[in-house]
């Protein structure tokens, strides 16, 4: 109990921190390299991020899983995971460049990829990670990880007051990813004999890939929903369009978190209440539903009156147009909030295959939408086509399946009535879960 709730408070404390300087420094990079420079850095990076998917082809749980099962095949399992992250790799930055080719055949865009592109041939260093998930010793990880983000975070400063040219910004992020996954390598080298040394076995890659395939496949439909309107916007609009478009976005996605870490705070309890057949196991999933639908309702109003304000004093005049997308694109955080208060039901009921089909239901609208709206509107029709496939993938597709009907019930209740967060109860109920399982 004692080292779950440690390695929980590490992980938590990595993610939010790093966020939090993390969208600092950001700032600071979106005003030093102006709409243009931001948006050709949003083209090449949306790229990198939907070829990076391959790299590890969905086996980061598989891994773990692995290596908790099977302790005493650790180094092997290693050697097969290194091996197939770097032929993915490699093929997965081959892939980017033919992509660009294909999409846009420009050589300062060639350049960026080139630059932005390396840390993919490295990624297979980083493995040594899940040995560290696996005997829950994350706070290793997250220290290495965030040494080397503060001081690359630190050097960016620098680079921008000193006023140097863009491309030693975009070095810094390259060089950041090759360290980060360099640095856990050796350090795990300093402790655990050279895995390196076995042979991989053909059978483990086959059984690593063969479960992580599904998780892949849902996986890059969720990254090719979340970038493809990105891609289509520098495509059809040019990069300064597509770098006013990602300021809205970024500011719009910035809270996901929030809904991420409260429905992780009732998962606990609602295992326990669904193993116990408990008759309070569908209103505790109400009121989740209607804690993160309030929620994101008010925010969603507050950025109505505030975004032109807040876009201008923390990013400046050249992002203005911001606001508009802002203003659309809020809208999506009620129907993304509900759907991650839903995620829950998907896996307590077994119906992990369906997320799968919902994924591509909302990635097939959102394409037809972009394809359409952004030469008719603009970056503002993306925003809409982002808020209507939001609607379509996490509320309307539950209308196609009668098991998802009780889910439907859940999200139309959390309109009729408001609940507030008991931080304090939930705490108390999911450490009782904790303990009752120890």
């Amino acid at each position: 109990m004692k080292a779950i709730f440690f390695n929980s408070i590490w992980f938590f404390f990595d993610k939010v921190f790093k966020l939090i300087v993390g969208f600092t420094i950001s700032v600071m990079i979106v005003r030093y390299l102006g709409p243009e420079w931001f948006g050709k850095y949003n083209y090449v990076n949306s790229i990198i991020v939907l070829f990076g998917i391959f790299v590890s082809f969905g086996s980061e749980g598989i891994l773990v899983k692995f290596l908790v099962s099977e302790p005493e095949q650790k180094n092997e399992i290693l050697s097969a995971s290194f091996w197939f992250h770097s032929v993915f790799g490699l093929l997965s930055f081959l892939l980017s460049f033919l992509f660009l080719q294909i999409l846009r055949n420009e050589a300062d865009l060639f350049q960026l990829l080139m630059i932005l592109g390396i840390p993919l041939l490295f990624r297979s260093f980083s493995v040594v990670k899940y040995v560290y998930e696996s005997n829950l010793e994350i706070k290793k990880v997250v220290i290495i990880d965030n040494l080397i983000f503060f001081s690359f975070s630190f050097i960016r400063v620098l680079l921008v007051y000193l006023n140097l040219s863009f491309n030693w910004i975009f070095v810094s992020f390259a060089a950041e990813g090759i360290i980060a996954n360099l640095s856990l390598f050796f350090y795990y080298r300093l402790h655990h004999p050279a895995f390196l040394n076995f042979r991989p076995k053909l059978e483990t890659i086959k059984s690593i890939l063969k479960e992580s395939f599904p998780i892949l496949v849902s996986g890059f439909a969720i990254i090719v929903y979340m970038k493809v309107d990105q891609i289509m916007i520098g495509s059809m609009l040019g990069d300064e369009q597509l770098g006013i478009y990602s300021v809205g976005v970024r500011l719009s996605e910035f809270w996901y978190f929030i809904p991420i870490g409260i429905s992780s705070s009732f998962f606990p309890h609602l295992i326990a209440l669904k193993k116990d057949l408990s008759i309070h196991y569908k209103r505790r999933f109400a009121i989740l539903h209607s804690i993160v639908f309030w929620m994101a309702l008010l925010g969603a109003c507050i950025t109505q009156f505030a975004a032109d304000y807040v876009i201008v004093k923390i990013y400046g005049y050249d992002y203005f147009n911001s606001s508009s997308v802002l203003k659309i694109h809020i809208w999506a955080s009620l129907f993304v909030f509900l759907g991650v208060a839903g995620s829950n039901y998907y896996i307590l009921e077994n119906l992990q295959k369906l997320t799968i089909f919902k994924s591509f239901f909302g990635l097939l609208v959102n394409i037809i939408l972009n394809f359409f709206w952004i030469p008719e509107f603009g970056i503002v029709g993306a925003a809409f086509a982002t808020l209507i496939s939001q609607f379509c993938a996490n509320t309307l597709f539950l209308v196609f399946f009668r098991s998802l009907h009780p889910l439907l019930f859940l999200q139309f209740g959390s309109l009729l009535e408001i609940r507030f967060l008991n931080i304090k109860s939930i705490f108390k109920k999911q450490v009782s879960v904790y303990q009752a399982n120890d």
